[in-house]
């Protein structure tokens, strides 16, 4: 249970501490006084959000301190601590919440720095706050079938994990396996192009990153073979004419060298020069004639050459711009290939698992509704008790369930509440029918039956009395005094039938001092009780007759 709370820099309040009671206890007060905002304080220790908005105007930070009294909830309080390395003592618990305007919040647990996630956790386990969010999970159809499973027993809870589990599995498989079929055609495509490039590749016979050099030269001289010949026939022509040929003409200018070396040694060397230019070009003209001989222009080669030059263009122009790089491309196009040829996924197995899985998901959905149908068969009768409490003895309800199209993560099961709030109406969706002051009766009731099997030691009810009668209002007091005697319950509330039954009554008021609003809170006696009730019924001109009435009403409810 909540021991104390100390409240500083937070909204409007400036500074703040009370400590609280067992069983029940009522806050009252003003509208605007700040009653909400100690229930907005409580729910930052359960881990809710935070603002820097929520510090109070010109402060740098708001701390909230919460002491809790730990009794059902020791065991797993000790297990997160201890999972989490938190200091714990097996009775008390001390969390606080630093919001700072700039900078980091901070969360410590027992004077320990630890996450708001964790706060989340642990706060599962020490205060269940009813507000808005409550009825927006009872009228969100969604949502019905874990206010359910909330009251099934442990066994249940382990199962439904346990076919989670599986279900995550599944959710993966069957994701894998829509994905492969998605992608088929594409792969396939893939595949296909691969398959027609491997098979040009591997047709060209590729065998030397250089052949294409090789080729091209051969390819000039068979292209250029009749130029070459007529070229060097004409040079032969030139040079073996027996008149005007060069070798005669050469002959002619070796003899007058020679007849120069007759008119002085100084000629020698030219003489020399002469006849070694005159034997080069012998050498040459020889060694033309040789390559001639031996030069022959072959048809059939020159059209290989051709067209294997032009096969080798090709490939270069699509996977070149070398024919090293074209190579390179055939050994990716070979791995990639091979790749599809040994598998990745295996639509087959994957179907296999998929069918296995889902199997086995069914047997444990299929146990999963038998004790859902049990648990909410014993649901239906309580609640309808817990209605004729609060004045909706004629109302029916009923728990529908319905099989889904598919696997879900609650099962297949889909859970709708259906109510008739008066006799002759027919059964009707929950979301559809009910007024605020029926969701809020609605609420109570499953609050009342949820808390003998809920885990928190604290239970917290902003205003569940609003839109209803004076009667209604007093049975709804009555039971949250009920639940008061086995949870801890704070109720803030406007109504005096509400407040009346309260074991304890706290009064939140606000003040102006020196143009800033503060709030404070603090217990009433006897006598300031029966005072604040007697405003709430008539106002602020108590006469002694409403104080009369008060102590009357109070009285009553607790006759009662």
């Amino acid at each position: 249970m909540l021991v104390e709370l100390d409240i500083q820099n937070f909204a409007i309040i400036k500074s703040l501490k009370v400590r609280f009671q067992e069983r029940m206890t009522v806050i009252i007060g003003e509208t605007g006084a700040g009653k909400s905002i100690i229930i907005d304080a409580v729910s930052l220790l359960m881990g809710g959000r935070g603002q820097k908005e929520m510090v109070r105007s010109g402060e740098k930070k708001a701390v909230i301190t919460g002491l809790f009294e730990l009794d059902n909830q020791k065991e797993e309080i000790a297990r997160l601590c201890d999972q989490y390395g938190l200091p714990h003592d097996d009775d008390q618990l001390v969390i606080s919440r630093e919001l700072a305007v700039k900078g980091r919040n901070v969360v410590r647990i027992n004077g320990q720095l630890t996450t708001i996630n964790v706060l989340r956790e642990l706060g599962n386990y020490l205060v269940d706050i009813h507000g808005q969010h409550d009825q927006q999970v009872l009228m969100n159809q969604d949502r019905q079938i874990d206010l359910v499973d909330n009251y099934a027993p442990a066994k249940f809870k382990e199962d439904l994990e346990e076919y989670q589990a599986d279900f995550d599995k599944w959710h993966k498989l069957t994701n894998q396996l829509r994905h492969l079929r998605q992608d088929a055609q594409e792969l396939a495509q893939k595949q296909d192009i691969l398959q027609f490039q491997n098979n040009e590749l591997e047709a060209a016979d590729l065998e030397d990153p250089q052949e294409d050099e090789k080729l091209e030269e051969e390819y000039n001289e068979l292209n250029n073979f009749q130029k070459i010949a007529d070229t060097a026939s004409y040079f032969m022509q030139l040079y073996d004419d027996d008149e005007h040929g060069i070798a005669t003409l050469l002959g002619d200018a070796q003899n007058a060298a020679t007849d120069l070396t007759e008119c002085g040694s100084k000629f020698k060397d030219f003489a020399k020069t002469v006849d070694d230019g005159v034997y080069a070009l012998n050498d040459a003209r020889s060694e033309l004639s040789n390559l001639m001989d031996q030069m022959d222009f072959d048809e059939e080669r020159f059209q290989y050459v051709t067209n294997r030059l032009d096969t080798l263009n090709s490939l270069k122009k699509k996977y070149g711009p070398t024919l090293k790089d074209v190579f390179t491309f055939y050994d990716k196009v070979k791995r990639e290939l091979s790749q599809f040829e040994t598998g990745g996924l295996d639509e087959e197995k994957l179907q296999g698992e998929v069918a296995e899985l889902e199997e086995k998901m069914s047997r444990k959905a299929r146990e999963l509704h038998l004790t859902r149908e049990r648990v909410a068969h014993s649901l239906e009768e309580q609640i309808k008790q817990e209605l004729a409490d609060l004045y909706m003895e004629k109302a029916r309800f009923s728990i529908n369930f319905e099989e889904t199209k598919t696997f879900t993560e609650k099962g297949t099961d889909s859970i709708v509440f259906l109510i008739a709030p008066n006799p002759g109406e027919d059964l009707m969706p929950l979301v559809k029918i009910v007024s605020g002051g029926e969701q809020s009766r609605l609420i109570l009731a499953l609050k009342s039956i949820f808390s003998r099997v809920e885990p928190v030691g604290t239970m917290i009810f902003d205003e569940i009395d609003t839109g209803v009668s004076g009667r209604v209002s007093a049975a709804i007091g009555k039971k949250m005094h009920a639940i008061g005697q086995s949870k801890q319950v704070i109720a803030i509330t406007h109504s005096p039938q509400v407040a009346a039954a309260g074991d304890q009554r706290y009064l939140v008021a606000k003040k102006v001092k020196d143009g800033a609003t503060f709030t404070q809170i603090g217990p009433l006696s006897k006598e300031e009780t029966i005072t604040a009730i007697a405003q709430m019924m008539a106002g602020q001109n108590v006469t002694d007759a409403a104080k009369k009435n008060a102590a009357d009403l109070i009285k009553s409810i607790k006759d009662e």
